[in-house]
């Protein structure tokens, strides 16, 4: 696949979301050379194209950075598991493949908080740009692109269930939540082609790697970027047992996500001076915020067992797994080509707030703890849980070095609930779930709720929220974009203080927005890619 040549024009520090498409946009033209360093595998495994296969592919090793944080003080001293993609494809190889933007405002607040050129209306066209959606152009939508987005027609009758009990709460039902506003209750939609997933190396990287200027280096780890003077013009990489140094005569660009991007930047000696020092890394570029303003979703499964066999456990027996493999091989649909978290939306904890701030995520069936082997987290009876996410977070949490080794793992420290108001919110998200839950067309099939406890106070609920949650795996912010003389990168996505460095993936995104993050992934690396190419 790589002919390695080890000099090249452009390398991309990997090929996930955003990787994945600025290889593609860059190789587009003949003279330039492009290099994509990934430290995972190929995607070639069958389930990883599977829809309904998610919870195997977001939880096996195979595929999976599997990162563990520090305990978190706020959530009775646990240490959490973060699912992120450590394959062709990254993150969108393994995620639940639901495409959504989230607000509008929340761009324009990018825009407002020093970002100039990434308010909404300027990211739209990157947006339509990369999608082939299945509801045809429009001013919202791309109908041509080649990442494949299908409207969300989930198979189970608990979604439509969920959906009329939403209404009898006085929720309103929305055909796309990626229009304008999104407040309300849906069917998501979803990375899906023809029943089968479309990450972004299926969308981006594969098409392009006919292109004999592309090279992808895979089981391949960078571990340091070097520099003469002030300027990138290497990186150090680990491959097969060897230490070798490739050259970037343009520039170096980071895909690496929220904890791979900022770790690389440290280990080379860009970030907190103090600390490279603590940590034995000699200093190239002061850079306080590199690894700071670390923002992720905090999600609360709530769990309710059901009456009926409107929930996948009906396909967890030999016979319902058969007739669900054969209906999927035959004709990619059923269980298997749907998402797992097919369904839910978005609404406001305060009425007076300017965007929503908690998203819901059906789940079609009982899930056990992340982190589980896939057969321990399979429904053991009829149920559904409803993913309950704090959507616009207040805390703040940063990613450290463990030592000045990049085969170590580095410190993730999300601090969630370090600011209460957080909590607070999750608390009023789940209230008003449980309010949902009890309304008639639910609470006659509902037989008894599994998480959160009987009791309904406040109180209670924060109790079970501090000793089951978990996060949504949305990490961003760690190399915070902006005009200030402390951001990361700029608006460009230049690495502040050097030369030939830019960094293009979730961790320049100043703000978490309420939403999943991997369309916005996608359009930062489109965004990106056009940034580079004009110079």
């Amino acid at each position: 696949m790589a002919r390695q040549t080890g000099v090249y024009d452009y390398i991309i520090v990997g090929a996930g979301s955003a990787g994945c498409v600025i290889a593609n946009r860059l190789s587009a033209d003949p003279d330039t050379r492009v290099l994509v360093v990934e430290a995972g595998r190929s995607d070639r495994d069958m389930m990883l194209h599977v829809p309904g296969a998610t919870i195997r592919n977001s939880t096996t090793p195979l595929f999976n950075w599997s990162y563990l944080t520090e305990p978190e003080a706020e959530l009775q001293g646990r240490e959490l598991f973060w699912a992120q993609g450590k394959t062709i494809g990254g993150s969108s190889a393994i995620n639940g493949m639901i495409y959504a933007r989230g607000n509008p405002k929340e761009y324009d607040a990018w825009r407002d908080a020093g970002c100039a050129g990434w308010g909404f209306d300027d990211v739209l066209p990157y947006f339509r740009k990369s999608e082939g959606s299945d509801r045809g152009a429009s001013h919202w939508h791309g109908a041509d692109g080649p990442l494949k987005v299908s409207r969300g027609r989930p198979s189970l009758a608990i979604c439509e269930r969920f959906l009329d009990a939403a209404v009898e709460d006085d929720f309103s039902i929305l055909s796309d939540f990626n229009e304008g506003e999104q407040e309300g209750f849906g069917h998501y939609d979803c990375t899906i082609d023809r029943g089968r997933r479309c990450s972004s190396a299926t969308a981006f990287l594969h098409p392009a790697l006919k292109r004999p200027n592309l090279d992808v280096m895979m089981l391949t780890l960078a571990t340091r970027i070097r520099f003469e003077g002030d300027r990138a013009t290497g990186l150090d990489i680990l491959h097969d047992g060897r230490v070798t140094t490739l050259r970037a005569e343009r520039e170096i660009i980071l895909s690496g996500g929220a904890v791979n991007s900022p770790h690389l930047l440290m280990l080379s000696g860009l970030g907190p001076a103090d600390h490279l020092e603590q940590m034995g890394v000699g200093v190239v570029a002061d850079i306080p915020e590199v690894g700071e303003n670390l923002q992720n979703h905090v999600s609360y499964r709530m769990q309710f067992a059901c009456s009926e066999p409107i929930t996948a456990f009906k396909y967890v027996n030999p016979l319902g797994a058969a007739r669900a493999g054969l209906d999927y091989l035959l004709f990619r649909r059923g269980v298997l080509a749907d998402s797992v978290v097919p369904t839910g939306g978005f609404f406001r904890t305060d009425s007076n707030a300017d965007v929503t701030d908690v998203q819901v995520q059906l789940g079609v069936g009982l899930i056990g703890r992340v982190g589980k082997s896939v057969l321990q987290r399979l429904p053991k009876e009829h149920g559904f849980s409803l993913g309950v996410n704090q959507g616009r977070p207040y805390s703040r949490g940063k990613v450290r070095l463990r030592s000045s080794v990049a085969t170590e793992h580095p410190s993730i420290e999300p601090r969630y609930f370090s600011d209460r108001r957080d909590l607070d919110i999750l608390v009023r998200g789940v209230e008003r779930m449980m309010s949902v839950a009890a309304r008639p067309s639910l609470a006659r099939t509902i037989t008894h709720p599994i998480q959160p406890p009987r009791d309904r106070s406040a109180a209670a609920i924060a109790e079970s929220i501090r000793e089951r949650a978990g996060t949504a795996f949305h990490p961003v912010g760690t190399c915070r974009m902006g005009s200030d003389a402390r951001a990361v990168v700029d608006p460009t996505l230049r690495v502040r203080g050097v030369r030939g460095l830019r960094v293009a993936d979730a961790s320049i995104m100043p703000l978490l927005m309420n939403a999943n993050t991997n369309a916005a992934a996608i359009m930062v690396g489109e965004k990106a890619a056009a940034l580079i190419l004009a110079g």
